[in-house]
């Protein structure tokens, strides 16, 4: 199936809820982000196979606001009939619930995962005309000289913020996060030499690295990717804290019904097997991966500790921002 008649059926299928399909026939993907992103480019891409294993409409939402609290607050006061799922990152699930003292929703007892939707790692980046060509040369020009500690992030309270964190704590170096409002605002000025360097998601600077713009001195995975052969991890290079592989996931409210969310998961995981969605998904630079409904909810509560665990250790609070 080509691309053009996936986008085709997303087209059809909004255009069937804007002709007057009632809320029980269509299937609503709640994004807490703008339209643009990475997370909104997932829910658009999977809510086609989603449509056409369902038999009706999938589309998406988007509630942007609060980091993706005002779609998480929707999900929760959904009914849990199957008919409203939200596409979040890990960070709305694992992280956030540490970094606020009180949040609308609890991803533990209001939410149960549907399914995995991609995974991804973060790299430390440069401009190409950047002299470090090494963490090591990186780490030898902060400590010559602080201004070059500052990094770029997608947002504070972020797995990039909690990576830079991490690289403190093994290097001894002062680093600064600097938040932007996502990922093109923090590569804009890196290239334009406003910021030092930006620990962002690695598979999303792609064309970037590709065209010379951009060079990745390192990346948060348990090994080396195939986006990124030559780019070394941190833990090889010693730097062992610096570990940590975000993803995507799918969720319902709490209360669904089990059989359909072993049936959407099973829509997920076969569109996963798509060459148009692994080809749509690369370009995105997120790595597919099928996982079970209980394997993607023992994903959520292990991260979910483990977070809790690093947020307590760095003492960072989104309240005091």
């Amino acid at each position: 199936m080509k691309l053009a008649k996936l986008l085709a059926s997303t087209i059809a299928s909004a255009l069937l809820f804007a002709a007057g399909a009632t809320h029980a026939q269509t299937v609503r993907i709640l994004v807490g982000y703008p339209p643009g992103g990475g997370v909104d480019a997932l829910a658009r891409l999977f809510a086609v196979p989603l449509s056409e294993a369902l038999g009706k409409p999938v589309i998406v939402e988007n509630r942007a606001g609060a980091s993706g609290q005002i779609a998480a607050s929707a999900l929760k006061a959904a009914a849990p009939d199957g008919n409203t799922l939200m596409l979040a990152p890990d960070s709305l699930m694992v992280i956030a619930p540490h970094t606020y003292s009180k949040l609308p929703y609890s991803p533990l007892e209001d939410f149960v995962p549907v399914a995995h939707t991609g995974s991804f790692e973060y790299g430390l980046v440069v401009a190409a005309n950047n002299p470090s060509k090494t963490v090591k040369d990186w780490v030898a020009a902060v400590k010559a000289n602080a201004k070059d500690g500052t990094y770029a992030t997608p947002g504070l309270g972020t797995g990039p913020h909690f990576a830079g964190m991490m690289l403190a704590q093994d290097t001894g170096l002062a680093l600064v996060a600097a938040s932007y409002q996502g990922v093109n605002p923090a590569t804009t000025d890196l290239i334009g030499g406003q910021i030092p360097s930006a620990i962002l998601p690695f598979g999303q600077l792609g064309p970037l690295i590709k065209s010379g713009k951009l060079r990745v001195l390192a990346q948060s995975g348990d090994r080396r990717v195939a986006f990124g052969p030559d780019v070394p991890t941190f833990k090889e290079l010693g730097y062992p804290s610096v570990e940590i592989i975000g993803w995507y996931g799918l969720f319902a409210p709490a209360g669904t019904n089990p059989e359909l969310l072993q049936r959407y998961n099973s829509a997920i995981n076969q569109a996963l097997r798509l060459p148009v969605v692994r080809e749509r998904m690369d370009a995105l630079g997120v790595a597919p991966k099928e996982v079970t409904v209980e394997g993607m909810a023992n994903l959520v509560r292990t991260d979910y500790a483990r977070w809790k665990s690093i947020v307590k250790a760095t003492g960072y609070s989104a309240d005091s921002k």
